[in-house]
This record gives C-alpha cells, sequence and structure tokens, in this order.
C-alpha cells in the first residue's frame, strides 16, 4: 500500500491544470472523496491508484516522487 506524501505545492498543481479535484478524481478513477483522503494522507492506496495518480500530476514521474510505501 501506498501513503501519499506531503507536497508543499499540491494546490498549485491544481491550479496550474485549470482543474478541480473533482473533475482530477473523476479522471484518475476514484471517488472525489477517496482522492481527497488520499491527498490528505488519511487512507493508503494500491500501486494501480498510485500510479494513476503519479501520471496524472506528471506523465514523467515516478510513484516515489509522489508516494511513500508503507
Amino acid at each position: 500500500m501506498y501513503f501519499f506524501k506531503e507536497i508543499e505545492d499540491l494546490n498549485q498543481i491544481f491550479k496550474n491544470r485549470n482543474i478541480t479535484r473533482k473533475e482530477s478524481a473523476e479522471i484518475i478513477g476514484i471517488t472525489e472523496e477517496t482522492f481527497s483522503r488520499i491527498l490528505n494522507r488519511k487512507r493508503k492506496c494500491s500501486r494501480v491508484t498510485a500510479y494513476a495518480i503519479t501520471k496524472f500530476f506528471d506523465e514523467n514521474a515516478e510513484i516515489e516522487d509522489y508516494f511513500e510505501k508503507n
């Protein structure tokens, strides 16, 4: 399972992409509530979900750039 790392400029990522968290969650394929809980470190996620979130944020990034394996 994977925990999202604390990222200082997380809100800026959404602002730069001109997209809401809800729209982001829909693109990734999870609910807005699940996405929020993952980003707020209140829920772990699978490798598949961690990969989808990572690639959503940066297609050149690796899972380890955004997540800690736990």
